[in-house]
């Protein structure tokens, strides 16, 4: 059952970025829920790291979850005893303490919220929860 949540949790999560990605690429409005500022949210300095956007580090990381749950769909125990299980628990630990990071600039640096990114975060806690439980 884990693989499936990892694999919904990462479908979640890939298309909030792919969402954030191409509203933000194609210089349309977010349309947030809350109205509390996605925009000014996603396109400040904050939205890229590197000079790459946040949200293509996002779907890459999702598509890593997605493959990984559909690996362990077909063999639960396939990557158990292997490094690349703990490459992916490090990922998912990564992903979380960025989160917290940007969930912490946008309450005290922007203080704007963007409702997706919001989710994104809790996607990513969620996904940490399931590979280590």
């Amino acid at each position: 059952m884990k693989e499936i949540y990892l694999i919904i949790l990462a479908v979640i999560g890939f298309l909030v970025s792919f969402y954030l990605y191409y509203t933000k690429t194609h210089n349309k409005k977010i349309h947030c829920i809350s109205k509390h500022g996605c925009d000014a949210v996603v396109k400040s300095k904050y939205g890229q790291t590197f000079g790459v956007e946040n949200t293509l580090f996002g779907m890459l990381y999702y598509l890593m979850i997605f493959a990984y749950g559909i690996a362990i769909l077909f063999d639960r125990n396939l990557f158990k005893p292997n490094i690349i299980y703990y490459l992916i628990v490090a990922s998912s630990a990564a992903s979380v303490l960025y989160s917290i990071y940007l969930t912490g600039v946008q309450a005290f640096v922007l203080k704007k919220w963007c409702d997706y990114c919001i989710v994104s975060s809790i996607t990513s806690v969620l996904i940490l929860i399931v590979l280590v439980v």
